[in-house]
């Protein structure tokens, strides 16, 4: 079907076969980043009637929440397979929720004690979870953007969650790989990744509890920083509460640790998991997260092969890291 003003829609690049997603109503997003004028803040207390019906709030019923999860008013896909697309496109299906971290607007998820980052790390995992119940997406991405650099519109702290109907590309590449490399090795990818960083040491910087914090040897950034657990579990939605309190531990002063080294910059924020269809993913792949600090821009060379530059090496940021770190954790 031709429209003039298509909706949400998947349109694949013939020369590359890489997905891009047409979202008009993204621009629409609310902006707060200018302070004078800015319009008032829909996740603030008192302002609940400015977001859709809420999904999930903790405490459950309460009247004042530590938490709420919506539906992103500007989602970046549609709930509606049948919704008319141009030409060439087809329709980029799933769902998109917001989780709002705290009541306070300017409360940061690495000033959160252990208990208050297990809480939103618990929703996040509830909501993962009731994702899968009403459909089937594919792929299932929770994600944090801080900093307008790193796409956040809207400074109070938040959280978002994004299901696939259908995984892109570059998302299927990722688990083709895992797949591949259990298939020959009989072991999974990302527990041998790990081993070799607490081999080399060189590169880490905290590994307590079950989770693993290293900067990786093919760093896309400088301070590209994995959080990687061993639970065995392929995807957030099936996490075990040990890989959750280990994370609420450890999470919050590797933000503080970042912000110390690079001037509290703009960073995207990533759990990575296999296919959410797939109930024996942990088989073959272990869910993890992902920090990318927006300090770098990309260049001409990047742009043409999809390459990226680090200025910098691992084994030269992680100490640095790492020392930050531990300050960090007091």
């Amino acid at each position: 079907m031709t429209s003039s003003e298509p909706g949400i829609e998947t349109r694949v690049d013939p020369e590359t076969g890489d997905w891009r997603l047409i979202a008009p109503r993204r621009g629409a997003r609310p902006d707060d980043s200018q302070p004078v004028g800015a319009p008032v803040c829909p996740f603030c207390p008192g302002n609940e009637h400015l977001t859709p019906p809420e999904r999930q709030r903790h405490p459950a019923g309460a009247p004042e929440w530590q938490v709420r999860v919506v539906p992103n008013k500007y989602a970046i896909v549609s709930a509606d397979p049948a919704a008319p697309t141009s030409d060439g496109a087809f329709p980029a299906t799933g769902d998109h929720e917001v989780v709002i971290e705290s009541p306070e607007h300017d409360w940061d998820l690495r000033r959160a004690d252990p208990d208050t980052a297990r809480v939103i790390l618990g929703v996040v995992r509830d909501r993962c979870r009731a994702m899968t119940a009403g459909r089937q997406p594919q792929a299932i991405i929770p994600f944090r953007n801080y900093g307008t650099a790193a796409g956040a519109s809207l400074h109070h702290p938040h959280s978002q969650i994004v299901a696939l109907d259908h995984a892109p590309p570059g998302q299927s590449g990722r688990w083709a790989r895992s797949r591949d490399h259990f298939m020959n090795a009989g072991r999974r990818l990302a527990d041998d990744l790990v081993a070799a960083e607490r081999n080399a040491k060189v590169r880490l910087i905290t590994d307590a509890d079950g989770l693993c914090v290293f900067q990786p040897y093919a760093a896309a950034v400088p301070h590209h920083t994995l959080l990687v657990p061993d639970d065995g579990r392929g995807g957030l939605a099936d996490a075990a509460d040990e890989a959750l309190d280990a994370l609420a531990r450890i999470l919050p002063p590797t933000l503080a640790a970042l912000a110390a080294v690079r001037d509290d910059p703009p960073y995207n924020l990533v759990v990575h998991g296999g296919p959410a269809d797939d109930r024996f993913a942990g088989r073959w792949y272990q869910w993890y997260v992902s920090i990318q600090p927006r300090v770098t821009m990309l260049g001409g060379l990047e742009l043409a092969t999809g390459l990226t530059v680090d200025p910098t090496s691992p084994e030269q940021t992680a100490p640095v890291m790492r020392e930050a770190y531990e300050s960090a954790r007091g």
